[in-house]
């Protein structure tokens, strides 16, 4: 167990912000900032008073949309059309600001009274224009309180964020590893607590459609392209007791919920779960938002998922092409996707039921690839999801591109990379998005 000691004012006001996403698509896919919820927890431990304002809330107190939720708690973010970056002048596409109103944002911290502290949080790298228009109005409105940015953006372009953000603090990794540290040196001195197992706070949530739960983090895979390893180098489990915890919370709140282990099946502890979900009879209905890995998945498994009532499996096959696969990670082989799927249908998953998503656009891929994945999983009538490679810092991948840390982080933009780079020519890629809509769903989140 990890142990800090710090000593906390009584009655010391945060406000944690989770900004906007501006880009070309986004789509609420049990979408939740569990980092920063992370630290809503830690704080309330700690002894603060916290105040969330998730700009990305369709279910926001403030202000909600009339877009329509699917029968998994799903749905489309409110958007207004912006103006777009200089770089992407030439995409033919709107840029939007995703979620709340800018004009209800502002009216929102104007009635705030002071913080004390004021947590900001971030996501995809090429994101940062939301979270740089949240701190410029934040920093506005309370010029005198600090503001401290952390998330994926802060961690993977520390030396971007520090220059451009705004922020008077950039936070890297998670909020349990240094976080109480960095509060003390800001002379905020009370008590004695653990941080070794601390797991999202979703009771700052006035309404919620869906519930998220990590049973770990990390991965103990090396993806070329995947910065998990980067952001959590070590594979870590959580208490089953704190995981019932959040199940028993949900139960009364919403009908979803979503698992976002980055390798769910690894976690050794996950057949039991399953088998105490069951014993439960719990009221919910259950799905796995990032891809499955498909060598764990065995009769037993698939059994115990289809009576735990998994509505959802999402499975990682990325590429057919065995070179690729074993060049990127060897997380899966196509046999090993063949297998799961045949298993998962056996024990009576619906085809309608199995995902997979498929990688576009990596560094001297051939298009080719794509299209055989796809015309694999329409063989086999499950859904294919393209998935455009995003240039992500500190992997292999990102390597090959020639970016480095001073490379502007809009250029990581998947749909930016995938449309404009010359080896992946903009015919082809709209060839390979038609052959998404003959699919079982023709669906496209954005």
């Amino acid at each position: 167990m990890i142990f800090h000691t710090i000593y906390i004012k009584y009655g010391v006001r945060a406000l944690l912000i989770n900004p906007w996403i501006y880009d070309f698509k986004a789509f609420d896919f049990w979408n939740k900032p569990l980092g920063l919820l992370i630290v809503a927890r830690l704080l309330k431990e700690a002894g603060f008073k916290v105040e969330l304002i998730d700009c990305l809330d369709r279910r926001s107190p403030y202000f909600q949309t009339n877009t329509r939720t699917d029968d998994y708690g799903r749905g489309k973010y409110y958007y207004e059309v912006v103006d777009k970056p200089k770089l992407y002048k030439n995409i033919a596409r709107y840029y939007k600001r995703y979620g709340i109103p800018k004009k209800i944002f502002v009216e929102v911290i104007n009635r705030l009274d002071e913080p004390d502290i004021i947590f900001v949080t971030s996501s995809m790298t090429y994101w940062y224009p939301g979270v740089f228009e949240v701190i410029r109005l934040i920093k506005e409105k309370f010029p005198r309180r600090k503001v401290i940015l952390g998330g994926i953006y802060a961690t993977l372009c520390k030396t971007h964020a520090e220059k451009y953000s705004g922020a008077d603090i950039v936070f890297t990794g998670p909020a349990e590893q240094g976080l109480l540290e960095l509060l003390s040196n800001l002379d905020y001195p009370v008590s004695t607590k653990s941080t070794a197992w601390l797991l999202p706070d979703f009771s700052l949530y006035n309404k919620l459609d869906y519930g998220v739960i990590l049973t770990s983090r990390g991965c103990p895979f090396h993806c070329t392209y995947c910065a998990t390893n980067f952001l959590f180098p070590e594979f870590k489990s959580f208490p089953e007791q704190q995981i019932f915890e959040q199940l028993i919370f949900f139960n009364q709140r919403c009908s979803n919920i979503a698992f976002f282990d980055d390798a769910l099946l690894y976690n050794k502890n996950f057949t039991l779960l399953l088998k105490k979900i069951i014993a439960g009879n719990y009221n919910l209905k259950f799905h796995t938002s990032n891809g499955l890995h498909c060598r764990y998945i065995n009769k037993e498994l698939a059994e115990l998922m289809l009576k735990a009532n998994f509505k959802t499996i999402y499975l990682s096959l990325e590429t057919t092409n065995p070179e690729v696969q074993k060049r990127t990670g060897g997380k899966v082989s196509t046999r090993e996707f063949l297998k799961a799927v045949k298993l998962l249908k056996t024990v009576g998953f619906p085809a309608d039921a199995i995902h997979t998503y498929i990688l576009y656009g990596i560094p001297g891929q051939d298009y080719q690839e794509a299209i055989a994945s796809i015309n694999l999983c329409h063989q086999l009538g499950i859904h294919p999801h393209l998935c455009e490679f995003s240039p992500i810092p500190f992997t292999e991948e990102y390597k090959k591109t020639g970016f480095d840390e001073h490379t502007d982080p809009l250029f990581h933009n998947n749909l930016f990379y995938a449309w404009f780079y010359p080896e992946y020519k903009n015919e082809l890629y709209q060839r390979i998005k038609g052959l998404l809509t003959q699919s079982p769903t023709s669906q496209d989140p954005g």
